[in-house]
């Protein structure tokens, strides 16, 4: 394993990539922000969600047959502040882990 201090990494989910499983394991479950921003529909809003939240995941393999998501947090509240959200509001974003049903 290569040594994080030596390298500068601009992104979480790139350091994430070298965190052994059990360190990923003892990761925030999850987060649940409310957000503002003036004159913006819901449908604007679940866009920029839905981007930040893309922006900021990793794809964890558990098993050879499950995968979960990781948002980072601290990415994901940095993406919704730079798109003029503010905490506090009617809608609600969630980081951590994303437990997703299988739509096959």
């Amino acid at each position: 394993m290569r040594f994080l201090g030596t390298t500068r990494w601009t992104c979480w989910s790139a350091t994430l990539r070298r965190v052994p499983l059990l360190a990923l394991a003892l990761l925030p479950a999850a987060c649940a922000t409310h957000w503002f921003r003036p004159a913006t529909s819901d449908v604007e809003f679940e866009q920029d969600n839905q981007a930040c939240q893309h922006m900021n995941s990793l794809t964890v393999s558990i098993s050879p047959t499950l995968m979960q998501t990781y948002v980072s947090p601290i990415g994901y509240k940095r993406c919704m502040e730079a798109e003029g959200y503010a905490p506090g509001g009617p809608w609600e974003g969630h980081a951590g882990w994303r437990h997703e049903s299988s739509t096959r």
